[in-house]
């Protein structure tokens, strides 16, 4: 027999069995047992719920040769074929891929014809928010007035997609995320049964990796279970999810804010070379400064995503080290970088210069955010963008010290132009129109040098310069139109 996935081969087969949705269950059983069922049901929450496995105990429930206190037996032919898949009177659709008004018409058609294996017609329509609006107004009348024997059970991850006129003629259920210790509890199970051997922290890991969808956390122990076998503990599950320690991230976040770049670009660096994604990493580090944020705010009742026990001598001394308004725009700021490490090619050098411009946040030292010369009404109004443009600002200033405490005159031509960003293994330095002597200058070999060795200073390794002119009034430069196509337009700041 072919192996089955563990989500498969746990997914609940009677109302009993169903992790969690207390109310939804209990209603529904109810139902069936009294024969009070709704010829139409709008199942809408995450995924991996239990929306789909509810609307198949239900088909089996009122088909049932052997019904026993509104549970099917699961024993009898019907029972059997339903779960199996072959059963005439239980027809899956899936929104998705049959969204059109046609399918719907042809699903109208099909609906009048009597039951031919059971006693009841039962539609179910998974992601029924992807039907199109003609789609939705052709299943309006069926909905609404079906033929007794049919039931329709319509499930969907988007409710607010859902037309209101749809949704008034449906019993409405909403499914809950699951908790970390239900999830927790039924991986034990599962483990268990299989002769897994899954350690707590391995647990709590994956359950909180799952986002409160059950299945999610039935396919990732799948797959650490054929990756590393029976055995599962914390680090196999950091391993195949290409998640970092949590111990390591109290250790790069204890440096961004002593504000040790050395030390921040040297653990970068080590955990790049281990094979760890810079997307990931990203992720952790927003998921860290989350558990931070709410630790500050709500103490011992926040709920961590990635702190454990190895890590909380770090948050907790973090909570008193640094003010809850500059995690929460390193929060920002991070969340920002994680969206465009999804489509940058320079994801390293993006990371780093994402981790300094964060520790410049908390230096002290540096110029306020308020000293700004000039906010316009635009500005004022662009929180986000202030913070982003703060941050590069400071690591520019560091730049430039860097350049002056060299040599004066090439900090002169330095100081007319702004940092843009950075991409790939090269950062982007622009001038105004105006300013082409100085960009030239900073183009010859000695300046140029004197440059690329701060540069190496604050980044610990060789970073190509490109320097770029700016037209006031049309981006006429090719390297200018993809800097802008990477950053944003709102990174490139030109001022008259």
């Amino acid at each position: 027999m072919a192996y089955l996935a563990l989500y498969r081969a746990w997914r609940p087969r009677r109302f009993d069995e169903v992790v969690g949705q207390e109310q939804t269950v209990t209603a529904l059983r109810n139902a069936v047992r009294e024969g009070r069922l709704a010829h139409a049901y709008l199942f809408s929450g995450p995924r991996g719920t239990g929306k789909t496995s509810i609307a198949k105990i239900i088909a089996r429930a009122v088909n049932c040769e052997n019904i026993d206190d509104g549970e099917p037996c699961n024993h009898c032919s019907t029972c059997a074929d339903i779960s199996n898949g072959n059963f005439m009177d239980v027809i899956e659709i899936d929104a998705a891929s049959n969204r059109g008004i046609d399918e719907i018409r042809e699903l109208r058609e099909k609906v009048r014809i009597l039951p031919a294996q059971g006693k009841v017609k039962v539609y179910i329509i998974d992601e029924v928010h992807m039907l199109t609006t003609e789609a939705f107004n052709a299943l309006l009348k069926t909905i609404e007035e079906p033929p007794a024997a049919v039931i329709f059970i319509l499930a969907t991850t988007e409710l607010q997609k859902i037309p209101a006129t749809i949704r008034s003629r449906c019993q409405s259920y909403n499914f809950r995320r699951l908790t970390i210790e239900e999830i927790g509890e039924r991986l034990q199970q599962v483990a268990g049964a299989s002769e897994i051997e899954l350690n707590d922290e391995a647990m709590v890991l994956i359950a909180r990796r799952a986002g409160g969808g059950l299945r999610d956390a039935l396919s990732i122990l799948d797959q650490i279970y054929s990756y590393k076998g029976r055995v599962i503990n914390k680090e196999d599950v950091q391993e195949v999810l290409g998640l970092v320690d949590d111990l390591f991230l109290g250790k790069l976040m204890d440096a961004v804010f002593s504000k040790d770049t050395a030390a921040v670009v040297g653990m970068l660096n080590t955990a790049l070379n281990q094979g760890k994604e810079a997307q990931q990493l990203a992720k952790e580090a927003a998921l860290y400064l989350r558990d931070l944020l709410l630790y500050q705010v709500l103490g011992d009742k926040a709920e961590f995503s990635v702190v454990t026990e190895a890590s909380q001598s770090f948050i907790e001394q973090q909570k008193q080290q640094v003010d809850k308004h500059k995690i929460l725009q390193a929060l920002r700021m991070m969340m920002d970088t994680g969206d465009r490490l999804k489509y940058s090619e320079g994801n390293k050098f993006l990371l780093e210069v994402t981790f300094m411009e964060m520790a410049s946040l908390f230096d002290e030292s540096e110029p306020a955010v308020e000293k700004k010369k000039s906010v316009t009404k635009k500005e004022a109004a662009s929180p986000e963008k202030d913070e982003k443009s703060s941050a590069r600002d400071i690591l520019w200033n560091k730049i430039l010290a860097g350049v002056k405490a060299q040599k004066i005159p090439t900090h002169a031509l330095l100081a007319q132009g702004k940092l843009i960003g950075s991409k790939d293994d090269a950062i982007y330095i622009g001038f105004k129109k105006g300013y082409k002597f100085h960009r030239d200058r900073m183009g010859e070999k000695p300046n140029r040098e004197i440059l690329e060795n701060v540069l190496q200073e604050i980044f610990g390794r060789e970073v190509e310069v490109e320097f770029i002119l700016l037209d006031s009034e049309q981006y006429n430069d090719i390297i200018v139109k993809k800097a802008i196509e990477y950053f944003g337009e709102d990174m490139v700041e030109i001022k008259d």
